[in-house]
């Protein structure tokens, strides 16, 4: 089966085994994978939050609340001033007088409880004077009123029928006059406590304390606060306040050295202009905090669509381009005469190049939107340089030639000349002198993106292991080093890659790959063969085979060898890395069958290992597909070359001959497939029946059946009679 693992996954897909190389949230990566990210994001949102708050202000002095003066400041002048924060405290004090609080009195509470007592005595008396047992009278009347005890209980229901008459009497009174009283709920136990000292003397000391216990269940708070008048009242005295005014006068010490800051020295000194205070300012919160938004947003835009970058180190490179401009914006971009200069556009067009034009043009917005932030919410601004970057980006993404960095420096130039003369005109500024000075910053803009594109694009490229498309060009050279000893010292292996490099380039093409970059991989796939180069069929014209003499092992072990001579070959050379990864990876674990069936036949008893290419399995898209056409173009090489290709195809049928053809490279896909040489990659069935039409497309136009031609006839003497020569025979395709 064709796997969908990527190509920066370990091979078998599971990472070292380690506690952050777990699989986590599906197949979207390992806990270092997502930890990657989220130290992204701190870092990020850290660097945006911290160029909103730093002072980048000459000649101004930064303080907060709780620092220790550095010096003595004093005012240079008489100055009055509205203080916020003694008005506040003022308004505070005013709406927190207790004079404030508006109460009333509820007279139906009195009723209520009234109501609530005559109902427990009625229901007192009933059990009384029903026939139940002693004790389950006390455990209803107890259950009825929990507030009395048991005691109490025992001598509600014991008592006899004229003392329980006194007290019932007793406690309405108790209970009606006490709560005639306003009575608020800080007063209800000192009510209940004096009703000892209100109760008749005329009953006997139990009757009292029988009385005076159940009349206190029922005293309840009658007054309470009215929150709507109350909050009406303290809104109103915290309206009364007038702003609270302070007057500074000349030489006056605001601050001494080595005191402790407070809010209103830092109040007074913002007042006095002798410092500014960013972090008392809502403003720079706010634009703080849609820093962390707009990151937070760039974040998941990554996990969920930008997999391949946030996986290895090119996260770091992100994270310079989107940091460099911020930074740079910050700096510069308060100065007005500079804002159409500011070369944010060579972030995307740096992207483009080194990652794909599709993400640069995502993080252009986001870079916009962050210049957009730093300056003010300006939407003229921040549509200036999206529109910058996305041309630049677009223009240069494909970059093959130094003229295509000049070229994207105009289309830069020109729109944001267009944008600024728009924002011009939508603003009624617009004169000559404008339209002039407009012209001279978007050319400079222009000209300054492409040239910091074109010097350090090679840099990150190589610090990141980033190919681009003119390092590619560069490398497909033919006076390269290694191509040019390649054509000398293998000129069979040499052709064989010319022709595999054809195969790959349009299958990569057909499948949405890289092409340029499997055309270039292939060209250098089988640099190691350079060693031993008669050791490979196609390099052995006219020198017979110099495997007949030796042992299957030594043979296989030379065979399997070139990927690893290539890769030594590779890196002494300095070539790209995703390069050197093709060349080891092209055979993946396939094994060297010839010599492996041979050795069989010999011995019995023989290791498959010493006949398998020590891999890895293809890891990308590109690498795969070189592996396709590698191993289709030999077989079908050799299959024409022994003439077996289209043996079984009837004489002269195109048709059959196609099918011959198109079965084999089948075949031949197939068994990688089978082998599962392709499941650590990210090729689909469908991907690979595009890339098998692609390869027949090619084959069928090199490895077509010929004609054989008739022998020619002699040119008759002059003595012999005329003879009619053949028609001539029709020429192969």
């Amino acid at each position: 089966m064709v796997s969908t693992v990527t190509g920066t996954e370990k091979p078998n897909g599971k990472g070292n085994g380690g506690f952050l190389d777990q699989p986590i949230a599906g197949d979207r990566g390992t806990l270092k994978d997502v930890l990657r990210l989220a130290i992204f994001m701190l870092a990020v949102s850290a660097v945006t939050t911290a160029a909103v708050f730093i002072n980048w202000t000459p000649g101004e002095t930064v303080l907060q609340a709780g620092d220790i003066a550095q010096e003595t400041y004093k005012a240079e002048g008489d100055v009055s001033y509205v203080s916020d924060l003694r008005t506040e405290e003022a308004r505070r004090e005013a709406g927190s007088d207790v004079n404030n609080i508006v109460k009333s009195y509820d007279p139906e509470v009195r009723e209520d409880a009234l109501g609530d007592l005559g109902s427990f005595l009625s229901s007192a008396t009933e059990v009384r004077e029903s026939s139940a047992p002693e004790a389950e009278k006390i455990e209803i009347v107890q259950s009825a009123l929990p507030a009395l005890t048991d005691e109490e209980s025992a001598l509600l229901v014991q008592i006899s029928p004229n003392s329980w008459t006194e007290i019932r009497t007793q406690a309405q009174r108790l209970v009606d006059e006490t709560m005639s009283n306003e009575l608020q709920s800080d007063g209800v136990e000192a009510a209940r406590l004096g009703l000892d000292r209100e109760v008749s003397s005329f009953l006997t000391t139990t009757q009292q304390d029988l009385a005076v216990a159940i009349a206190s269940a029922f005293v309840r708070p009658n007054v309470f606060i009215d929150d709507e008048a109350t909050q009406s009242t303290r809104q109103a005295a915290i309206d009364a306040v007038e702003p609270v005014t302070v007057s500074v006068k000349a030489g006056q010490a605001i601050v001494r050295d080595g005191d402790a800051i407070t809010e209103r020295d830092i109040e007074a000194l913002e007042a006095l202009g002798l410092l500014r205070s960013q972090l008392d300012s809502d403003e720079s919160f706010g634009v703080a905090a849609m820093m962390v938004v707009l990151t937070v947003a760039l974040t998941a835009y990554l996990f969920l669509f930008g997999e391949a970058v946030w996986r290895n180190r090119q996260l770091i490179l992100v994270a310079i381009v989107v940091l460099g401009p911020v930074i740079a914006a910050r700096v510069l971009l308060p100065q007005p005469d500079i804002q159409y200069m500011l070369p944010i556009a060579a972030s995307a067009m740096l992207l483009a190049i080194l990652v794909n034009i599709q993400f640069a043009t995502v993080v252009a917005v986001f870079i916009a939107l962050y210049a957009g932030v730093i300056t003010g919410l300006s939407l003229e601004l921040t549509l200036l340089y999206f529109i910058a970057g996305l041309t630049g980006a677009v223009v240069i993404h494909r970059a093959d030639r130094t003229i295509d960095f000049v070229w994207s420096g105009i289309a830069v130039a020109v729109a944001t000349f267009a944008v600024g003369l728009s924002i011009s005109l939508i603003s009624g500024g617009f004169d000559g002198a404008t339209a002039g000075r407009i012209l001279i910053e978007t050319a400079l803009s222009g000209a300054l993106a492409a040239s910091i594109t074109f010097l350090s694009f090679s840099v990150l490229g190589s610090i990141f292991g980033i190919l681009t498309n003119l390092q590619l060009h560069e490398l497909a050279h033919p006076r390269q080093p290694l191509l040019q000893r390649l054509a000398q010292e293998a000129p069979g292996t040499y052709h064989h890659s010319i022709i595999v490099s054809n195969l790959a380039e349009a299958a990569a093409a057909a499948v949405d790959a890289d092409p340029l970059f499997a055309r270039v991989a292939v060209l250098y796939h089988d640099i190691g063969k350079m060693e031993h180069p008669t050791f490979f069929i196609e390099n052995q014209a006219n020198i017979g085979n110099v495997h007949d003499g030796l042992d299957p092992h030594v043979s296989a072990q030379i065979i399997i060898d070139h990927t690893r001579d290539g890769v030594r070959m590779a890196k002494k050379q300095r070539l790209p890395q995703s390069i050197v990864d093709v060349i080891a990876q092209h055979h993946g674990t396939t094994r060297v069958e010839f010599f492996y069936r041979k050795a069989m036949q010999a011995n019995e008893d023989v290791d498959p290992a010493d006949f398998t290419y020590p891999g890895p399995k293809p890891q990308t898209r590109e690498a795969a597909i070189i592996m396709l056409a590698d191993s289709v173009e030999a077989a079908v090489r050799s299959m024409a070359q022994s003439g077996k290709l289209f043996e079984n195809a009837a004489d002269g049928d195109r048709k059959s001959e196609s099918e011959r053809l198109v079965e084999f490279v089948h075949g031949i896909i197939r068994a990688r497939v089978d082998a599962g040489q392709l499941d650590e990659c990210r090729l689909t069935f469908s991907d690979l029946k595009v890339i098998e039409t692609s390869f027949i497309q090619i084959l069928e136009g090199i490895y077509h059946p010929r004609l054989e031609y008739p022998e020619r006839v002699p040119d008759r003497r002059q003595d012999e009679p005329a003879v009619a020569e053949p028609a001539a025979a029709p020429s192969a395709n």
